[in-house]
């Protein structure tokens, strides 16, 4: 019994993973597995994996593709890097599947309450670092070239912003949910909401704000049953994003994107002039066009990719050859390491449960599903943990209910 519950505490302290480093995370990830193993042998649940080996492979194929790949491998300690870094797909499936009766609704609404408090407080480490520095100082030489907030959310936090921004509105939308499901605290949410979008805001995560924004439409539309309401909504909160837009410090970098020409980095231009995108997109496109069907191998992406900036004549502080640029794209990425296949496999399993899911589910995939656009998500273990850990929630959450509808 005490064990049980030792499990459930370790299960919803999971949701403690924005907040921990990677290394302390781990060692939480295998401190949970053994507890998960030791309770699957005293509940006899290993039969369970045989019962459920679809969904066992469908929640961790984003690590079962590189060990597939191995007997084709030629650098063997570049897969096995890929191959740790995806471990987490591996591990909870495994973990919550021998021990799928844990997964309830009071789970979810427990690793919620826990994931939302920690995305809070790893925002008022921002806000600290801020007022630490001076918020009048800040806002005054918080510039493109100098991204101040940016910087020190980042000191604050030890998170790539992008990843950051994905977790921060992850959260909003998980509060707003709760906002249409469960009438009570409203005030308390509204106010969690604001300040975590008011966060993300200042320190700039565009791509993070479109999710919300997405994310929040999805549910309106969703929750909302009146017609006119949510077509005026669906009109009337994108015109006010762009306002807010328009007189935030994000402005200033949509419009310098803009203005960036499409040409490749060469030794003419300054910084300011050099767009990166362009140049990554150019020698991804280049190398998916001349190995559209097999890919040139998960191993060997980024060699390729830096051969291709190779020929680029830009030379900076920040040049190709000083920063390791990957395709910031992850299905591009898909395309470049397992081909055309391999990109319609990975759209099979990351849609595969979105049918027929809760509310809360699809706005996960959504966001997800968007935010993979413009980030290699799954090859940083903080985006790797975000999503195989809730995703796998999500699923077998929804086994476990249409079992019970069935059953009952």
């Amino acid at each position: 019994m005490r064990l049980t519950k030792f499990f459930y505490v370790t299960t919803c302290a999971l949701g403690l993973f924005p907040l921990l480093k990677l290394s302390h995370f781990s060692i939480l990830m295998m401190i949970w597995l053994v507890l998960a193993m030791v309770n699957a042998v005293n509940n006899k649940t290993f039969s369970t994996l045989k019962k459920y080996k679809y969904p066992f492979v469908i929640l961790s194929f984003f690590c079962l593709m590189y060990v597939v790949y191995l007997p084709f491998t030629e650098d063997f300690k570049e897969l096995g890097k890929s191959i740790v870094k995806s471990l987490p797909f591996l591990v909870f499936p495994l973990g919550f599947l021998l021990n799928k009766e844990i997964v309830t609704e009071k789970l979810m609404r427990s690793i919620g309450t826990v994931f939302i408090a920690s995305v809070i407080v790893l925002n008022i480490f921002g806000w600290i670092n801020v007022l630490n520095f001076g918020w009048n100082d800040a806002w005054q030489q918080n510039d493109f070239y100098h991204p101040v907030f940016r910087e020190l959310f980042f000191r604050a936090t030890s998170l790539h912003l992008p990843y950051l921004g994905l977790l921060s509105v992850f959260g909003a939308l998980w509060l707003t949910f709760k906002m249409f499901s469960v009438k009570k605290m409203l005030l308390l949410k509204l106010a969690g909401i604001v300040f975590i979008l008011f966060s993300v805001y200042i320190y700039s995560a565009r791509m993070a704000l479109m999710c919300y924004l997405t994310g929040l439409l999805f549910i309106l539309w969703k929750s909302i049953k009146n017609r006119k309401i949510k077509w005026t909504l669906s009109v009337v909160l994108p015109l006010c994003a762009i306002a807010f837009i328009w007189i935030s410090p994000i402005k200033e970098r949509y419009i310098k994107n803009v203005e960036k020409e499409f040409v490749l980095p060469h030794k003419e231009q300054q910084p300011h002039e050099v767009n990166y995108r362009y140049g990554i997109l150019y020698c991804a496109t280049n190398l998916i066009s001349d190995h559209f069907f097999t890919g040139v191998g998960a191993d060997k992406v980024q060699q390729r990719l830096n051969d291709c900036y190779g020929n680029f004549t830009y030379e900076s502080y920040e040049d190709f050859t000083k920063v390791t640029y990957n395709s910031h794209n992850q299905y591009l990425d898909q395309m470049l390491k397992f081909g055309i296949v391999g990109l319609l496999l990975f759209l099979v399993v990351l849609f595969y449960y979105y049918p027929h899911s809760s509310v809360l589910y699809q706005t996960f995939i959504i966001i997800t599903a968007v935010s993979l656009l413009t980030e290699n998500i799954f090859d940083r273990q903080t985006g790797v943990v975000f999503f195989s850990l809730l995703n796998t929630i999500f699923v077998i959450l929804k086994i476990n209910t249409l079992e019970k509808s069935i059953s009952s």
